[in-house]
């Protein structure tokens, strides 16, 4: 299966929006449409190995689950980066340029393309 960075951003988002914190959410509650649960397990499961979300991967009764607690302070950081338009627009231009990458590198460019447009902010530079 496909590291896809629009459902890594679309997941982080589910989280963060969450009326139930500080309850625990669960990988089974969360629906994407046109994304199916598997898939939606596969993204939680890297989202927590890279570090975005606090959680546990499970098993009960032969089926797996990802139950989350929270969002990471890094978690926290790539979805604020991901929803400022200006920086996500940049970043899916480099990603089409660039084709497959790692979830590492997309959070180091994410990263780099905000502090780029704050700077240009700051400086009032287009």
């Amino acid at each position: 299966m496909k590291l896809n960075i629009d459902t890594i951003k679309s997941l982080l988002a589910i989280i963060e929006e969450s009326p139930n914190y500080p309850e625990w959410i669960f990988s089974y509650d969360i629906e994407l449409t046109g994304i199916d649960a598997v898939t939606v397990l596969y993204h939680l499961s890297l989202m927590l190995e890279a570090g975005l979300i606090r959680g546990s991967e499970n098993v009960d009764r032969g089926k797996r689950y990802v139950v989350i607690q929270r969002l990471t302070w890094e978690g926290h950081a790539f979805l604020s980066n991901a929803q400022n338009k200006t920086v996500w627009e940049r970043f899916k231009a480099v990603s089409r340029s660039m084709g497959n990458f790692s979830l590492e590198v997309a959070k180091s460019t994410l990263a780099g393309i905000a502090t780029q447009v704050a700077m240009q902010a700051a400086t009032g530079m287009p």
